[in-house]
């Protein structure tokens, strides 16, 4: 299997996973609706797109403009619930893919899926960096940002045939400290 299929089926089980954030669950399940009105403030329809992050903003992030994709296996949404861009490095010498997702989800949803852990604050980026559990040391990192209509996340995972360039969680943090400016406004605490 090549390569890019084993990374994308990696990709594919996670967001799999991720998607599962949002609905019912035994243990949480939607809420009824109210007969009370409510006045509430408008939403958008669909998460923040990070396909729309201008190119010299990726260029400057170190990532391969020419690589972005929604999705690895053509034009189908990876998830109904997540907005998904995805870039690697610059060939040659490429050594891992980038995935950023957003929706309508919370960082809490994010804790609690079982496929990331050990989430630490990074307060200079105002996130959280963390891992994923399914991937071996050094092989991938993650860092995630509450927005003010949800969550944006970056997933960073190296390519499987070859060895790390570098630290995955050094590198997510290069990539989203040069991209926090063209992210959605921070969600105010």
């Amino acid at each position: 299997m090549s390569v890019t299929r084993w990374w994308a089926a990696g990709l594919v089980a996670a967001m799999a996973l991720v998607a599962g954030c949002g609905g019912a669950s035994e243990d949480a399940p939607v809420a009824e609706s109210s007969t009370s009105a409510v006045e509430a403030t408008p939403v958008a329809a669909k998460p923040w797109d990070p396909c729309t992050i201008p190119d010299a903003a990726v260029e400057a992030a170190g990532l391969d403009v020419e690589s972005k994709t929604t999705n690895l296996f053509g034009d189908a949404p990876l998830s109904n619930d997540w907005m998904t861009c995805i870039w690697t490095d610059p060939d040659p010498g490429s050594w891992y893919f980038l995935g950023m997702f957003s929706g309508f989800h919370s960082l809490d949803d994010l804790q609690l899926n079982s496929r990331f852990g050990q989430f630490s604050k990074i307060d200079d980026l105002g996130g959280y960096e963390f891992l994923r559990a399914d991937r071996p040391a050094g092989r991938s990192c993650g860092f995630a940002l509450e927005v003010e209509q949800g969550l944006v996340y970056f997933v960073l995972d190296t390519r499987a045939a070859s060895e790390p360039a570098g630290d995955p969680c050094a590198e997510v943090n290069h990539i989203a400290r040069a991209m926090l400016s063209s992210l959605p406004p921070r969600k105010t605490e």
